[in-house]
């Protein structure tokens, strides 16, 4: 009987260790015990074990006390839902020790306005959707895609600031680069001007950023909260450190994962607190099992932790890009597809003209001599944005009044304000729209 009993004790000494310090088996025993990701279900007999994997989340309704404790109930929670990860978060610090020049292997380059977009290397053939959406020219093509895309918003004095910053995330990029994302750091610091590279990348690059997950700390934490309150079908999920205001909950969220970390003196603000309380607990709630219990979560940071990005939000972030890749179908395609991004663009576009932005004209072949403007005057407008514009909106009466001149003067100056690189980008894909635009412009039409 002694030996039965020593035996179990060993048996379960040894799952314990291994649960703890192997990555595989640590994955494999939450996918046990939750079942995958389509279609999740607790285990019925695993569940009768006292895992950390069927703690309950707390609710609004059952915490009780202050902020500061409501919060740390969630941390609790947090570590234990998340303690799979902990092998992970391990092999990550060792990473970031040992990794010596870590992105020598990877393609760095510009996208538009997009600084230093460095990409994994990932392609696979096109298919016959891919040609369909205009993503291929043929199927067979080779197309590149990002199993994740990682953005890290920062905001740089200058661009000294912003290399040195791009060089204490280099072996935290690398590491998610190994692990299929691609990676940004994008200097920001206000929410037009956020909006209008998150949008360019989703509405450019939907193979490398189907899976967009934000990262941002103090006040560019709470610039992406806002980001997210306004498009949220954008993101899989946000990761914010410490944010500085209180920010509200966008009212459709579907699917966006949600991860707030804090310092402990920071819960002064009682406003920002109850904010991330409430991010997180709206985020988990889903019908489907993974988000139901990952969705959203609250994290007490530790000061012995002083890494570029915390070991919890990569463990974060790996899950969250996992989960998506397999589960995407559960949720609505339509508007909140990244596939579908550069029509949504469109379709939000306001019937009125906006405050236009200085804008340069560095192309000397769109420069529009003023001896055109008679002739200008004639041209009925048509174009392809144009015609789609009027389709997205088809049965809007006021639309339906607006002139193709007036309607090429709205498009125009809404991408205008997203930054000179959308435009760039739009005169590529339509360049009699563009020619249009900038004429009206030079005019003052």
């Amino acid at each position: 009987m002694c030996g039965t009993i020593f035996g179990l004790l060993t048996l379960l000494i040894l799952e314990g260790a291994c649960f703890r310090l192997v990555e595989n088996y640590a994955s494999k025993r939450l996918s046990w015990s939750w079942g995958n990701y389509s279609q999740g279900s607790f285990h019925p007999i695993l569940s009768k074990l006292p895992l950390d994997h069927f703690i309950a989340p707390p609710k609004a309704g059952q915490s009780e006390g202050s902020i500061l404790e409501q919060y740390t109930q969630e941390n609790t929670y947090s570590a234990k839902v998340m303690s799979f990860s902990l092998p992970l978060r391990d092999r990550y610090f060792e990473y970031l020790c040992n990794a010596a020049d870590p992105l020598r292997k990877y393609h760095i380059r510009d996208l538009q306005s997009l600084r230093g977009v460095i990409t994994p290397g990932l392609k696979r053939a096109a298919m016959l959707e891919d040609v369909r959406k205009g993503q291929a020219k043929r199927k067979g093509d080779l197309l590149e895609y990002a199993e994740g895309f990682f953005m890290v918003v920062t905001h740089a004095e200058n661009n000294s600031d912003y290399e040195k910053q791009f060089a204490k995330l280099e072996n935290s990029f690398a590491f998610l680069l190994e692990n299929g994302f691609a990676c940004v750091l994008v200097s920001s610091n206000n929410l037009e001007d956020l909006m209008g590279k998150i949008s360019f990348l989703k509405a450019s690059y939907p193979l490398l950023a189907e899976n967009l997950i934000v990262y941002g700390k103090g006040e560019q934490a709470s610039l992406v909260m806002e980001a997210c309150f306004a498009r949220p079908s954008f993101y899989r999920a946000i990761l914010v450190e410490n944010p500085t205001r209180a920010v509200p909950f966008p009212a459709e969220s579907e699917r966006t994962w949600f991860l707030a970390i804090q310092n402990a003196p920071l819960f002064e603000k009682v406003s920002t607190t109850k904010a991330c309380l409430k991010w997180a607990r709206k985020a988990r709630q889903s019908e489907f099992l993974y988000p139901s219990r990952l969705g959203g979560l609250l994290r007490i940071s530790k000061e012995a932790e002083s890494l570029p990005i915390p070991s919890f939000a990569i463990a974060y972030a790996l899950k969250c890009k996992s989960y998506f890749q397999v589960a995407s179908m559960l949720y609505p395609s339509g508007k909140n597809s990244a596939l579908d991004a550069s029509q949504e663009v469109l379709g939000n576009v306001k019937t009125k003209t906006l405050d236009y932005p200085n804008f340069i004209f560095e192309n000397e072949a769109v420069k529009i001599e003023k001896s055109f403007s008679k002739d200008f005057q004639t041209t009925n407008f048509e174009c392809e944005m144009v015609t789609e514009y009027r389709k997205i909106h088809n049965g809007d009466p006021k639309v339906s009044k607006l002139s193709n001149r007036e309607l090429v003067l709205i498009i125009g100056d809404t991408f205008a304000s997203m930054g000179g690189g959308v435009l760039e980008e739009i005169a590529q894909k339509d360049p009699v729209f563009m020619r249009y635009y900038l004429s009206l412009r030079e005019l003052n039409l």
